[in-house]
């Protein structure tokens, strides 16, 4: 004899049940999942695309620099000025980007080291930035890291620091 014989409900519920296991249905039901699953597998998905698209494209190479993986960069709050934006996206007006648009003929750095005016001088070399430099390198080095850091370190673990150095530097003196 069934355990749940003669009792309505359970009769029902052990119908149920064996309906329930014994149906060869494929199809999915969504309103089993939590809505913040779907969420969540869907942003997933998507920066999983955005980060392809972002690491295959020609486009902003000085931005990859800085920003290689999308998922950090979500997560980094950024201290937005002209001068920051400029230098992260390699629109700031060096020498280099100059002459790039043929506003002028030469995209040598005047500080006299003959390298091209570019972010990477600007942040690694350029004799003119040398104490700004300094002052950035030695307070990169007092937290344990090398230098010169990768440049997404100045972005995720260094951020402050960068912002001084960028906010130090007199762009229309270069």
């Amino acid at each position: 004899m069934r355990a749940h014989a003669g009792t309505q409900g359970n009769e029902m519920a052990d119908r149920l049940a064996k309906e329930a296991a014994t149906e060869d249905t494929e199809e999915i039901v969504y309103n089993k999942i939590p809505r913040e699953t779907i969420i969540t597998e869907g942003k997933e998905e998507e920066l999983t695309k955005w980060q392809g698209q972002w690491t295959s494209s020609n486009k902003g190479a000085v931005s990859r620099l800085f920003f290689p993986n999308i998922k950090e960069r979500m997560k980094t709050k950024l201290p937005i000025s002209a001068e920051f934006t400029a230098m992260v996206t390699g629109h700031v007006f060096t020498r280099s980007y100059l002459h790039r648009f043929k506003i002028i003929q030469n995209p040598t750095c005047p500080c006299g080291m003959n390298e091209e005016q570019t972010i990477n001088h600007l942040l690694l070399t350029c004799t003119q930035l040398e104490k700004e430099r300094r002052i950035m390198r030695n307070a990169i080095v007092r937290t344990g890291d090398t230098w010169p850091p990768p440049f997404d370190k100045f972005m995720t673990k260094h951020i402050r620091t960068f912002t001084k150095f960028v906010n130090s530097i007199d762009f229309s003196t270069l």
